[in-house]
């Protein structure tokens, strides 16, 4: 699977804003799993799972990993993902789209936030300052993101990685703008 895929296309872009869908691609990134091992760890129907499975599929965010017969004749099919992180590039998708990552970019800022001393941020900032971080955030993170697009990662690894996209991204917040970048 690739690290990371950078997502402007505003029809993904809102599918991959559902929690659950966010949770099975989650899931998925550390192992393969079948519809029925997805809802039995998610707590939903497998006509659910089935359901966001599809809706995945469609936009090319799953692959199936492999198939395997049962016993009593069954074809399962085990789901991965087709990236490790799928950042949304808010800044070029449509406000009544990009509005769905709003409270998504603001807990993760606040994450970083509370590591306080590793930030380098101070955790006294008002609300205007928490939103300004986290639409900033997310740019910085589409930014460096777009630098790993072409990385593979094994499925159940990549967090390494992850994890450095995420501390490239940090480093970046407060620095001036480039024109035309």
């Amino acid at each position: 699977m690739k690290l990371v895929k950078v997502i402007n296309n505003p029809e993904a872009a809102k599918l991959i804003s559902d929690p659950m869908r966010r949770a099975i691609l989650n899931l998925l990134r550390r192992k393969a799993l079948t519809e029925a091992e997805l809802a039995e760890s998610l707590g939903l129907t497998d006509g659910t799972v089935n359901y966001h499975l599809r809706l995945l599929r469609k936009i090319g965010f799953l692959d199936i990993a492999r198939t395997e017969v049962e016993g009593h004749g069954i074809m399962q099919k085990f789901y991965a993902p087709t990236a490790y992180l799928y950042l949304p590039d808010v800044e070029h998708l449509p406000k009544e789209v990009a509005r769905y990552y709003y409270p998504i970019n603001i807990e993760r800022i606040r994450g970083v936030l509370s590591a306080g001393e590793d930030s380098g941020l101070r955790s006294s900032l008002d609300g205007r300052d928490v939103d300004r971080l986290g639409e900033e955030m997310a740019e910085e993170l589409v930014n460096v993101g777009k630098r790993y697009e072409e990385t593979d990662v094994n499925q159940g690894e990549g967090e390494e990685l992850a994890n450095t996209i995420y501390k490239e991204a940090l480093k970046g917040l407060g620095r001036p703008k480039r024109i035309g970048s």
